[in-house]
């Protein structure tokens, strides 16, 4: 090893034996900084939790209307009615015709059967919930509908939701600026 070689490692345990004799210091955050990073989470939480309570999420190809439509949607049961079919708890319960009507073997009379029973299941869970936490059941569904639908299509989902309870309707809409 030449003397240079020599005197560079030695330099190095130096060195390593000066960090090592240093007395450790302890790492102090201040309480502004704690602070700061609390209140910053609180705004979010309070902005992320009272912003619209209600989240509709369009089925895949769904456009929904736009409106000049100012008030609130309030909660309710979604139903979810494209050109394509009609969905309800995430399941597709209708299909449509090529056409955009409602396959005529699932109607009859404005009923639409498929729709008509899972409503009947969602009331009867729906009124015993309410009847166990003391409140009023309110029948409210939120129809999110496409811009495409035919009127008659809206008609027969309202009127099925009729004749299984629902008294108020609430049409999803985007709102114009």
């Amino acid at each position: 090893m030449t003397p240079e070689q020599e005197a560079f490692l030695a330099k190095k345990k130096e060195k390593a034996a000066a960090r090592r004799a240093k007395p450790e210091e302890k790492a102090n955050l201040g309480i502004t900084s704690l602070m700061d990073i609390v209140s910053i989470l609180v705004v979010y939480l309070l902005k992320s939790y009272a912003s619209d309570p209600i989240v509709i999420n369009p089925t895949a190809g769904q456009k929904i209307p736009m409106s000049t439509a100012d008030a609130p949607i309030q909660d309710g049961i979604p139903i979810f009615v494209t050109t394509r079919g009609i969905t309800f708890d995430s399941k597709k319960i209708v299909t449509m015709t090529p056409d955009g009507d409602i396959d005529p073997s699932q109607v009859q009379n404005h009923l639409i059967g498929p729709l008509y029973d899972q409503l009947a299941e969602e009331v009867d869970k729906a009124k015993q919930l309410a009847e166990r936490q003391n409140k009023p059941w309110t029948g409210r569904v939120i129809l999110v509908g496409d811009q495409d639908l035919k009127f008659s299509v809206l008609v027969d989902v309202m009127y099925t939701t009729g004749r299984a309870e629902f008294s108020e309707y609430s049409f999803c809409v985007i709102r114009k600026s």
